[in-house]
């Protein structure tokens, strides 16, 4: 199998947050909690989630699509 630098990936969702200006944004989850999100799935692929009530966790794998720029390492 030959070795790749890329990852290709399809969204199946949206995850929404009351956060919607960065300035109020907090910059780690100590900062939200008790703050609810949502998550708008793609119908397609509700079936295939019939079972996570069961979980106490859901991992999300997320892209910062709107972002522009970074900081590798942020002053507090």
């Amino acid at each position: 199998m030959k070795a790749t630098n890329s990852m290709i990936y399809q969204p199946i969702g949206i995850i929404n947050s009351p956060f919607t200006d960065i300035k109020n944004m907090p910059i780690q989850p100590s900062g939200a909690k008790g703050v609810a999100g949502t998550v708008q799935l793609d119908p397609a692929y509700i079936e295939g989630c019939q079972d996570l009530a069961g979980f106490s966790h859901l991992i999300l794998i997320y892209h910062f699509h709107r972002s522009q720029g970074y900081k590798l390492v942020v002053g507090y």
